[in-house]
């Protein structure tokens, strides 16, 4: 609670200082999508439980972001929208969160997207345990869990969908060591898999919050140049 109370507190005040939204005509469909993944407990340790159960990785196909502020085409690929210097970014957001010495900023991306359909937005971030599984200091019980390339604290997907109201859902695993009993016993690496949809508004920045996790996000409805 003390966590989110001082995030809020933040988001409150940096909105004071961001740039009003331009009004845009109802028929342009394209949306721009900013969001910062945070940690509010920098350990990568569970605490043991001996009946813990962890969550599959189901792989599906996802859109990259590599380029902050890219645009998705048809073929879901983000390619470079040309106007990107003139949309407001969460630039300074990232700047305020991380003076603060409890909050972990993990991931922050930012894109643009038609939402006709679903699209799948890769989220990737986190402590890398590739190193400790390659060296034999990580064990793995269940194979399910990993993905490919780096096996990173946090992955997973986000997509929106355009209803009667504004829906993100989140589908992302966070992967951390748990150390069984026993002095020599290795530590097992487990996997929690979080589902999340919430309703939000456009123009508004909304905070979600998990265990060890939350969300910022912000959707707005931009002019094509």
């Amino acid at each position: 609670m003390k966590i989110s109370i001082k995030i809020l507190i933040i988001l409150i005040t940096m909105q004071k200082l961001a740039y009003s939204e331009t009004d845009i005509d109802e028929h342009i469909n394209i949306y721009q999508i900013k969001l910062i993944l945070i940690s509010h407990n920098p350990s990568n340790y569970i605490e043991y439980e001996e009946n813990f159960k962890s969550s599959i990785y189901l792989e599906k196909k996802n859109i990259t972001i590599n380029k902050n502020n890219c645009l998705i085409n048809n073929d879901g690929l983000c390619e470079k929208y040309n106007s990107d210097y003139k949309l407001d970014n969460f630039n300074d957001y990232i700047k305020a969160l991380n003076k603060d010495s409890d909050i972990n900023v993990v991931k922050h991306i930012e894109w643009l997207q038609e939402i006709k359909e679903k699209k799948y937005i890769k989220i990737k971030a986190g402590y890398d345990y590739s190193e400790d599984i390659f060296n034999d200091q990580l064990e793995i019980k269940d194979i399910n869990i990993l993905s490919s390339g780096k096996i990173t604290k946090y992955e997973g997907d986000i997509s929106i969908l355009k209803k009667e109201f504004y829906q993100v859902s989140f589908n992302i695993n966070e992967r951390k060591k748990m150390k069984p009993p026993g002095f020599f016993s290795n530590e097992v690496l487990v996997s929690k898999n979080y589902k999340i949809t919430q309703k939000i508004k456009l123009n508004k920045i909304t905070y979600i919050d998990r265990d060890d996790f939350g969300i910022i996000i912000k959707i707005s409805k931009v002019k094509e140049m």
